[in-house]
């Protein structure tokens, strides 16, 4: 007969079955810069019919200078989101969301899934962190009212963010398209940048239809993978689930004391200082959009810089959290170099246009190819930057190509969600049973997806 199981089921000892699963799933799976080392390495192979052995070395090494522009404004797409999110006052959003919630497992799996799809929609952090707060803080809750409630379905229901990530209003690949700034800085996408814009790209039926259909019916799909029996339900041990509001566990500034004031201190947390760089910076924002400007990536990192200021409301409280923030971008910093390199190499060896032919045979093949890439690149951008020009240069429908390997980033960032698990400090869950709910999970958005590229 199946028993509930705690964090203690999983420390009493290595032949419990059920091992916590980002721990266990560390020591097998090679970590993202493990990864781009060997995708470097697959691509010097390939290209070297293509280079005497001096250039093609010089490119090796040589062949991130020009992403390094790009490189950095995607580190910043991720800190800047983190550091807006991770406020008291989206703090606070999430506490009354939560609090609007039944307690119940399907209502609790339900709510915090379809709560991540539609934030994730709108930004890669509001989603993930406050899927992840969320359902935390309602397990919390149904175990005060002695409700049990199956913990890797709520986790599972959090990740699902990261399916719609990157279809949305805050979409890196749509950012770079739309961005003739970069363009030209790192000729990257030169002859096609700003020929979609954000609203073309959100409003394509190919990519708003199914992504309406997946905030409405993905998170169903997860109740019905979740037990029924209350003994089969697995729940954390009351220390592991969330303390206190959500609010107050992303509070993370203390001011100093005021006897050790400094002048360069009352400047450094001065609201006043923070206000007025805000207007200026909605000012500045403004006129730009009213005067049809667009959306591009440098502009999201202005205005997020300028949500930062605002939500944190000093100076210094924003600089910390920038720095806390950082943790997210590990993953990515040093590893982008490498899909630098092998977009260097590509590109020098004239492959793109080969490598695009065979992707345009059909509308699937993106989908399936930024998928496959995808559980190597945990970076959606990275991933649109090495497949990208070859559908540009193989004259593939360009909007089409961008929505599908959005999706395929995005389904496989799913797969990699104990790597997003390690970031948030969450353990207490069986690979294998996440490797359940992935799969059934990843069918049907395929289905949903393919259908939808194939008749929008």
């Amino acid at each position: 007969m199946a028993t509930r199981h705690t964090d203690a089921d999983a420390d009493a000892g290595a032949s419990d079955e059920t091992e916590e699963f980002v721990p266990f799933f560390g020591r097998f799976f090679p970590e993202s810069l493990a990864l781009s080392v060997v995708l470097a390495l697959i691509a010097l192979v390939v290209t070297i019919p293509y280079f005497a052995p001096l250039d093609q070395l010089e490119l090796f090494t040589t062949g991130f200078y020009d992403l390094f522009a790009l490189q950095m404004a995607l580190i910043l797409f991720w800190v800047l989101s983190a550091t807006v999110v991770e406020s008291p006052p989206v703090g606070a959003l999430f506490d009354h969301l939560a609090a609007l919630v039944p307690t119940s497992q399907p209502a609790i799996v339900y709510a915090t899934g379809a709560i991540a799809l539609a934030f994730g929609w709108i930004n890669w952090a509001l989603g993930l962190v406050g899927g992840v707060l969320i359902g935390r803080r309602l397990c919390r809750r149904a175990r005060e009212e002695g409700v049990a409630v199956h913990y890797p379905a709520v986790l599972t229901a959090g990740l699902l963010s990261l399916v719609l990530a990157n279809q949305g209003l805050t979409s890196p690949g749509a950012l770079l398209m739309a961005d003739t700034a970069l363009a030209e800085m790192t000729g990257v996408f030169a002859d096609s940048t700003g020929a979609i814009g954000m609203t073309g790209f959100v409003l394509a039926p190919a990519n708003l239809v199914p992504s309406l259909l997946l905030i409405v019916t993905l998170p169903l799909v997860l109740v019905g993978l979740a037990p029924d029996d209350e003994a089969d339900r697995r729940e954390l041990a009351s220390g592991s689930l969330l303390e206190g509001s959500i609010r107050s566990t992303l509070d993370h500034y203390t001011l100093p004391t005021r006897s050790e004031y400094t002048a360069a201190d009352r400047l450094e947390q001065s609201r006043l200082i923070s206000g007025v760089a805000v207007v200026i910076g909605i000012g500045s924002a403004g006129i730009h959009f009213a005067t049809g400007g667009a959306l591009t990536l440098l502009w999201l990192l202005f205005c997020l810089m300028i949500l930062g200021l605002l939500v944190h409301t000093r100076p210094m409280a924003f600089r910390s959290k920038t720095t806390h923030a950082t943790r997210w971008a590990n993953h990515v910093a040093i590893p982008f170099m490498l899909y630098a390199v092998v977009f260097a190499l590509l590109s020098g060896a004239e492959l793109y246009e080969p490598i695009g032919a065979a992707l345009g045979t059909t509308e699937l093949a993106p989908l399936v190819a930024s998928f496959g890439l995808g559980l190597a690149i945990p970076d959606p951008a990275a991933v649109w930057v090495i497949i990208g020009p070859g559908l540009v240069g193989g004259g593939a429908d360009l909007l089409n190509s961008l929505v599908a390997v959005m999706y395929g980033a995005g389904l496989s960032n799913l797969w990699l969600g104990f790597l997003f698990c390690g970031i948030l400090s969450i353990r207490g869950f069986d690979w294998r049973l996440f490797a359940k709910y992935a799969a059934v999970l990843s069918g049907y958005v395929l289905a949903v997806v393919s259908a939808a590229l194939l008749v929008l």
